[in-house]
């Protein structure tokens, strides 16, 4: 059975297959304050631009800004123009298709720097790419690290609230530190998908899409693993306030950076934007952690 074409995305396709407009939704999106954009601002924004030779003509703006009337919104009071959330899903199609043109020619989303060697290392994009052809593969070695990192973590005399704030488990408890992490990947999943989802400017996210980020974050996690066997190998002693604080610190960078990785091959976006929610997600993880220790008894 053929499929019924979805009229409210040809019309924004239709709407959107403007240079001008497209150039106008990017400007909306990217430059306006809260009380959105007026007419001569955006003309100046528009004739800017490098790539046009010759300046916009008010009639021409006004009759791209016509065709673009689904997916803007005009104050009354200031006559300015905001993006509707039909337009900052239009937003999310340009944005996204000229990150997936960037990534089939180039391979990868991020600017080349003296960094990417070092990111393209500790957080290597093929990584989240295999995990993606081979989710079922991938459940499978989750669920024997997770069981792993709570055994090493439990006879560290270790637990790992909300992943990045540890404290003392003189019980060697297991099920405590399983439980512990688990409940952390799943918090960890949960604030990933509701940032990329506002960030991101997302409308939907997928039962496939929830699935395969919290496979990733699961692999993004494997660096905290590290920590508790060292300690359980006696490398360096908990009583010590340096050691631990800066392996602690490091652990959770290079995890921030995974998951950044993770973020960008998943939705398709520059590390830069992924890195932004990985940072917030990660460090909401930290504040619980502190808070919330207390509460559960640690």
């Amino acid at each position: 059975m053929s499929k019924q074409p979805d009229e409210n995305l040809t019309e924004i396709f239709k709407a959107l297959s403007h240079p001008l407009r497209q150039d106008i939704i990017f400007i909306l999106a990217e430059r306006q304050q809260m009380e959105g954009i007026g007419f001569t601002a955006l003309q100046n924004e528009l004739n800017q631009s490098q790539s046009r030779k010759k300046p916009v003509q008010v009639g021409t703006i006004y009759h791209h800004i016509s065709l673009l009337s689904d997916l803007l919104t005009q104050s009354e009071e200031s006559k300015s123009w905001k993006l509707s959330e039909r337009g900052w899903f239009a937003y999310n199609l340009l944005t996204s298709s000229q990150d997936r043109t960037q990534f089939l020619s180039q391979g990868d989303l991020e600017r080349t720097s003296p960094l990417s060697i070092v990111w393209r290392i500790l957080a290597p994009p093929r990584l989240f790419f295999f995990a993606k052809k081979s989710i079922a593969l991938f459940i499978g070695w989750q669920i024997l690290f997770f069981l792993l990192f709570a055994f090493i973590t439990a006879q560290a005399d270790l637990v790992l609230i909300f992943v990045f704030y540890s404290t003392l488990n003189p019980q060697k408890d297991v099920l405590v530190s399983l439980g512990s992490i688990l409940l952390s990947w799943a918090i960890f999943t949960l604030l990933v998908l509701v940032l990329s989802k506002q960030l991101l400017r997302k409308q939907t996210l997928t039962f496939e899409d929830t699935v395969t980020i919290a496979i990733f974050l699961g692999i993004c996690l494997l660096p905290l693993g590290i920590f508790p066997l060292l300690v359980l190998v006696n490398i360096f002693d908990l009583t010590q306030s340096f050691i631990p604080l800066a392996l602690a610190i490091l652990l959770q960078l290079w995890v921030i950076l995974l998951a950044a990785r993770a973020i960008s091959v998943q939705f398709i976006v520059r590390m830069e934007r992924a890195g932004i929610i990985s940072l917030i997600s990660i460090y909401i993880m930290v504040l619980l952690g502190v808070l919330l220790s207390p509460i559960l008894g640690f």
